[in-house]
């Protein structure tokens, strides 16, 4: 009789070891889960700073492109800049910078010398690996084979979330850019059509806000 009520003494204590044990595993899961949550809410929100595009590696992507929101507003002439631009690079392989932004020129490139202008259309890639809203960024400029033209504005560009929407990884939106130069170094009322080859572009101070 003795050794039964051992065996049931035991019985109920390994019960309650098990629960014991359990009750803590459950509390670590509870922890780790509330870590995890806390990081997310950390990241969500995170602003993004890149001093310069300049050196850094580059791979190449396939890539999506999608009209962003402000499309619905544009002028007609714009808008088929866009969708140009759209039927180009949507679901092509291009080279892009490692986690960073990348700025793709389009086949609309002209220099337009009443105004001293070089304009541009454009595709700006997420080369992160997080949805991001809230993009700027400075744009350097140079044109190989044209030592006679001088940039004089470096131009920032920002694109808020209520124009563009938000940027999921290797995807991008179609938007133009556009340089002044000097005024004295073309002349003439013709456009003068540009080599997107010979395009040289660098970015730099970007920014972007992290979704998720």
């Amino acid at each position: 009789m003795k050794s039964r009520n051992w065996l049931k003494g035991l019985g109920v204590t390994m019960i309650a070891a098990t629960l014991i044990l359990t009750g803590c595993g459950n509390g670590d899961a509870e922890k780790t889960d509330t870590k995890e949550q806390t990081k997310s809410v950390e990241e969500e929100g995170k602003e993004v700073k890149i001093e310069s595009n300049e050196g850094k590696p580059q791979h190449e992507q396939l890539i999506t492109v999608k009209l962003p929101p402000e499309a619905d507003y544009l002028n007609d002439e714009t808008l088929d800049m866009y969708e140009k631009d759209l039927k180009k690079f949507n679901n092509t392989t291009q080279l892009i910078i490692d986690n960073s932004i990348t700025l793709l020129i389009g086949d609309y490139c002209y220099y337009n010398p009443t105004v001293n202008k070089l304009e541009c259309s454009a595709v700006v890639v997420n080369g992160t690996n997080t949805t991001i809203k809230d993009i700027n960024f400075e744009v350097n400029v140079k044109l190989k084979n044209q030592t006679d033209m001088t940039f004089i504005d470096n131009g920032m560009y920002s694109f808020i979330k209520n124009e563009v929407g938000e940027i999921k990884p290797n995807e991008g939106f179609p938007t133009g850019i556009a340089f002044l130069t000097d005024p004295s170094e073309k002349n003439g009322e013709d456009m003068i059509k540009i080599n997107t080859n010979d395009v040289v572009i660098q970015l730099k101070n970007i920014d972007y806000t992290v979704i998720k």
